[in-house]
């Protein structure tokens, strides 16, 4: 019996540290809370940019459909289309890879199509 009340306190104390280690750093203790609740933020922030990117392509489809100065602008800059008869010079340190479009250097730096394109020179 006595021997049980030397012992008591340090057993209790034992488990009381066992259990607060448990609370701290445990599978649902207080660190892996503040992990969960740090991923939420970046999730809900990403989200958040998302819907806005979702948004502007919705945008971007609405006058694609209905605004054909926009369809035009747009056929030009990033499909690289032209009015029939007309000549598009492109240049040498031009931002565009001239590999991208399929062309080739002519003469002094003015880049045309390459001639397995099918196009008139």
């Amino acid at each position: 019996m006595r021997a049980f009340k030397k012992l008591w306190l340090p057993t209790l104390l034992v488990l009381y540290v066992l259990l607060a280690l448990s609370t701290a750093v445990g599978e649902h203790g207080f660190v892996h809370l503040w992990k969960l609740r740090q991923e939420q933020q970046t999730l809900e922030s990403e989200a958040v940019t998302l819907l806005q990117e979702n948004k502007d392509l919705r945008d971007r489809i609405t006058r694609l459909q209905n605004d054909n100065d926009y369809l035009e602008k747009v056929a030009r800059e990033e499909l690289k289309f032209a009015k029939k008869g007309e000549i598009v010079y492109l240049f040498r340190g031009s931002s565009e890879s001239s590999e991208q479009y399929g062309e080739k250097t002519v003469g002094d730096g003015v880049r045309g199509p390459t001639s397995d394109q099918g196009w008139s020179r």
